[in-house]
């Protein structure tokens, strides 16, 4: 007698050894540290400009391409937050009272050798 319910495999086919195993908080923590290891500066940190940065149509009460930071203007990360894949950080430049959403590669940690000129 055959039982039923129970089939048996084509031949020709493999039959499938393994399932796919969801661990929701092995991901979690993979995302943590992948967070921790790519952003660069956190909140509340002062840092120095590296690159121009001008309005882009996105700043009020500026015209398009007029500077609003110049290298080697200091300025206080407020915020770290990822988009599509980037990490982009809200600086606050007090002396040309700015902020300013910025990229890590256009600042630099004061005390680097930049700040040495």
């Amino acid at each position: 007698m055959s039982k039923q319910g129970a089939t048996e495999p084509l031949p020709g086919k493999p039959r499938a050894v393994a399932r796919i195993v969801c661990n929701a908080h092995k991901r979690r923590a993979v995302r943590i540290m992948e967070r921790r290891a790519t952003w660069e500066f956190s909140a509340g940190e002062p840092v120095r400009a590296a690159a121009v940065i001008k309005n882009d149509g996105m700043y009020p009460h500026k015209d398009i391409g007029e500077p609003l930071v110049h290298p080697g203007d200091a300025g206080i990360v407020r915020e770290s937050w990822r988009f599509l894949g980037e990490v982009y950080y809200t600086v606050e430049f007090v002396a040309r009272s700015v902020f300013v959403i910025m990229r890590g590669r256009e600042m630099v940690r004061t005390g680097t050798a930049f700040d040495a000129a």
